[in-house]
């Protein structure tokens, strides 16, 4: 997809360029005390509210000469120019590339990368380092820059193609939640900028094209569990609010808490997470820890609280309690969890029982594990949430083998969102690999009888053999 046709970054973000650079233009000529500076300050940081209130956490890359909001182009009147030229240029010449504020970020931030960055000379191969150690030394945590893109890079990235776009934003989110449990272990703070840019690659994959990564989630040959099975959730979870209507920023902080639901886990022994057997009751009641054990490792993060972080506190604590106050941690006073943590609780049941690993030994095949957690709908999972989620991967989701009434096979591979819900009760479909076999033909989607007698639409392949 070409910029132009990319959809736009909204309005706010061409009025939040031009405040900042008028900002940094003071910046240089005002000191920090200043009444003008002042003004121009105040102005800033509203604008930047308000660009949060729609956006959440702010990435502003520049590319090529042009400017991208959350990886949407920015569209300006043509008098903006001077403001766009003067940013690309300055932030090329520091070596960055993206600046990124995080949602809930303090109010004198935009004060504290302002004097930064005009305080940074640029030096070769030295402006970047030298304006993160200025950020550093100012205690401006809630924002971050990253280096430049190299010229064709991103229009390169924009140019390929859906499968590989969702690769690299589950891989990118995979190095994250890996990175972080590693540093729970040790005792080490958790990159919580790193993650955020993670994020807003998965949900912008999600937002263009679900299905790409629901393929990746069926794979299951990724040697460390624990944290693929974060990423899906995180999908799952993204997938399912945006069936709800969710603006970006809220499924940003969904997507947030989904990839950081388990961290407690990192707080458990190595041995326990990775048991093969099944678990004993002395088990179970260490597992049924981590809950709290990844609140409070989220509450113990250095840093402001605000909204996305309070979010994740609260899915890795309620993650497990029932739609009815069920399942645990025990409370004193049962409670209906938090709409997130409902979220993610739906999410996190159908990735593990798909899975096969801790709370399901043996893998279901997706229709049983939907029918499974239909059950128990209205106790353990929320009926509306549930039916959301279904309407996101499909009665019958992307991976699953079906035999088709002439005795063929089929794998599927795409869902059409428009026909999902199956009909009849027989046979059971098992779950595979997604993609074609080597040896076989895909078609376009035809109306047929597949799996458990259903009548289902979608993108499947023949097996050629059979």
């Amino acid at each position: 997809m070409t910029p132009d046709a990319a959809p736009a970054a909204p309005p706010v973000a061409a009025e939040l360029v031009h405040r900042l650079y008028v900002l940094l233009k003071a910046a240089s000529v005002y000191g920090r005390g200043n009444e003008g500076y002042r003004r121009h300050s105040e102005e800033a940081r509203e604008v930047l509210r308000r660009a949060q209130a729609e956006e959440g956490d702010l990435r502003i890359e520049a590319r090529e000469g042009r400017l991208f909001l959350n990886r949407r182009p920015i569209r300006f009147q043509s008098e903006a120019s001077a403001a766009v030229r003067f940013l690309c240029e300055e932030m090329a010449r520091r070596g960055v590339g993206v600046v990124e504020f995080a949602a809930g970020c303090a109010p004198d931030t935009l004060d504290a990368f302002a004097f930064a960055f005009q305080a940074t000379r640029p030096r070769r191969g030295e402006g970047l380092d030298d304006l993160r150690a200025r950020l550093r030394d100012a205690h401006a945590s809630g924002v971050s820059v990253e280096e430049d893109v190299p010229a064709g890079e991103g229009a390169a990235a924009e140019e390929a193609d859906a499968a590989a776009l969702a690769r690299r934003a589950f891989l990118r989110a995979l190095t994250v939640v890996q990175d972080a449990m590693k540093r729970q272990r040790a005792g080490q703070p958790v990159e919580l900028a790193r993650a955020r840019r993670a994020v807003h690659g998965l949900v912008d994959r999600v937002i263009a094209d679900p299905q790409a990564l629901f393929e990746l989630g069926a794979l299951r040959s990724f040697d460390a569990y624990t944290y693929a099975h974060c990423v899906n959730v995180s999908v799952y979870a993204v997938a399912i609010g945006a069936r709800l209507g969710l603006d970006r920023a809220r499924l940003a902080e969904l997507g947030f808490g989904g990839l950081f639901h388990d961290l407690g886990k990192a707080r458990l022994p190595i041995g326990l997470i990775d048991k093969p057997d099944e678990f004993d009751d002395a088990d179970w009641r260490r597992m049924r820890r981590h809950p709290a054990l990844g609140a409070k490792s989220l509450l113990g993060l250095k840093r402001d609280a605000d909204r996305v972080l309070a979010r994740a506190i609260s899915m890795a604590f309620e993650h497990h309690l029932g739609a009815d106050g069920s399942g645990y941690p025990r409370l004193k006073a049962p409670r209906r969890p938090d709409l997130f943590s409902r979220i993610c609780a739906v999410a996190d049941a159908f990735d593990a029982l798909t899975s096969g690993r801790v709370y399901q030994k043996t893998p279901m095949g997706p229709d049983e594990a939907l029918r499974r957690m239909a059950l128990r709908a209205g106790s353990s999972f929320d009926a509306f949430l549930l039916r959301a989620l279904i309407g996101a991967v499909g009665v019958f989701p992307i991976g699953t083998v079906l035999l088709l009434d002439d005795g063929e096979l089929g794998v599927v591979w795409r869902n059409d969102p428009n026909d999902l819900l199956p009909r009849g009760s027989r046979s059971s479909p098992t779950r595979a690999a997604p993609g074609p076999p080597a040896s076989s033909t895909s078609r376009r989607p035809t109306r047929r009888r597949a799996g458990r007698g259903a009548r289902s639409r979608a993108w499947w392949t023949r097996s050629a053999t059979g």
